[in-house]
């Protein structure tokens, strides 16, 4: 396989009308149908597929053969047994290829293999305190040596997930805030002459919004919006089935949009960019007024001086007033920023994605509030606010997703001849 182009766009149109190219196509759309739905039989597939049976039969032949997928027996209910009929369902082999997956957090490395549907094999994850560019570099040739080695499954591409700014046009990582200087790093280059295997590197928001279109629960959404909560806010967006970067790759730092003209200077160079405005910090902040006048009780220990995000919505999900008012504050700012891009983009489908330690939707229900109430209250325009299927492990996932992507549109061929 050869390395990655530069200057690439994600989920390209394909070109051409010969018999080879349709026949790709096919056969990675059919691909994409077993993967990411549910028991999936040669005539349903032929009905989505729109294809004779005998076209949908040669192209599950090369896929058998090719040992990607394989036919099992499958008993589905109580009248197919009756009749003593037993479905024939198409399934990945036991033997289809695997993708690893890298995602490249402040403090966390993590990398994993996962298949075709997105289901993940193996994991190991590196915590570090400071590294520069070649630890970066060979902790991560590390994390996939130590996962390939005694895998009998071929490996056949690397998803990079990386914090951001990224450039998925020129395949950077660009310039990280507080990342110890790294920058300007052709990652999906470097990892490819280490590894030998193609390589493509995603914003980790637009890597979240990936990983929901194709495996989520938002998979026959054509426009959706996924809120990445997490050091920052990052927002990732899927227009008419494909992701969006931008013309330059770099789209989806929603955290340094302005709610405000007039407020303080950014690092970034802007002013009042909403990540000024909702973070754990002012949440502590809030908190710490909101204590000296309220004297009910609280989940939230008096003793101790700050909270993390964990501690906040832990609370909040009890209910604790503390703890909910400064989440209320954190979604109020928030919701200034999506209303702008609910205006600009006209989207209804939001998934916010973020770690928690409690199953809680108090996130995505007081942005709910926030966001069906005031100016769009009366357009009849209702936004669907739904917590991401992945919690905050959606940008790893999508580090599969990135991949499983360009073969599920036929740009990068894993079928044998």
């Amino acid at each position: 396989m050869s390395p990655p182009e530069k200057g690439r766009r994600l989920m390209p149109a394909l070109h051409g009308t010969n018999l080879t190219n349709v026949k790709e196509k096919n056969r990675a759309l059919a691909l994409r149908l077993i993967s990411t739905e549910q028991s999936v039989s040669r005539a349903n597939l032929a009905r989505s597929m729109h294809l004779t049976k005998t076209t949908l039969g040669n192209i599950v032949s090369d896929l058998i053969a090719s040992d990607i997928i394989k036919e099992y027996t499958y008993s589905s209910s109580e009248t197919d047994s009756a009749l003593g009929r037993k479905p024939i369902i198409l399934d990945l082999s036991p033997n289809s290829p695997l993708i690893m997956g890298m995602l490249i957090k402040r403090n966390l490395l993590s990398g994993i293999l996962a298949d075709l549907k997105g289901r993940i094999i193996a994991q190991k994850d590196c915590k570090y305190d400071s590294l520069d560019q070649d630890t970066l570099i060979e902790t991560l040739v590390q994390l996939y040596e130590q996962l390939r080695k005694g895998q009998r499954r071929e490996i056949v591409a690397i998803g990079i997930s990386s914090l951001g700014p990224v450039d998925t046009n020129a395949q950077k990582l660009t310039t990280p805030a507080n990342f110890w200087g790294i920058h300007d790093l052709a990652l999906p280059e470097i990892i490819h002459d280490r590894t030998g295997l193609p390589a493509y590197l995603i914003h980790d928001s637009s890597a979240g919004a990936l990983a929901e279109k194709i495996y989520g629960s938002h998979t026959h959404s054509d426009n959706l919006l996924y809120l990445h909560i997490m050091n920052g806010i990052g927002a990732g967006y899927i227009f008419h089935g494909n992701i969006y970067d931008g013309d330059f790759g770099q789209s989806g730092e929603l955290g340094h949009t302005s709610i405000n003209f007039a407020g303080p200077s950014c690092s970034c160079g802007n002013r009042g960019c909403l990540e000024l405005y909702a973070n754990v910090e002012n949440m502590n902040r809030h908190i710490r007024e909101l204590r000296a006048i309220y004297k009910g009780p609280t989940l939230l220990p008096k003793e101790q001086e700050t909270y993390s995000w964990d501690d906040i919505i832990t609370a909040a999900a009890a209910m604790d007033f503390l703890a909910m008012a400064a989440l209320d504050e954190f979604c109020g700012y928030l919701s200034y920023a999506v209303r702008n891009a609910i205006h600009l983009l006209d989207v209804s489908h939001i998934i916010v994605g973020y770690d928690t330690p409690v199953e809680t939707t108090v996130v995505e229900d007081t942005l709910t509030t926030k966001l069906n109430s005031g100016p769009m209250s009366n357009t009849g325009h209702v936004i669907d606010i739904v917590k991401s299927s992945f919690g905050g492990q959606a940008p790893l996932i999508g580090s599969i997703a990135v991949v499983t992507d360009k073969i599920f549109n036929g740009e990068l061929n894993i079928f044998k001849s």
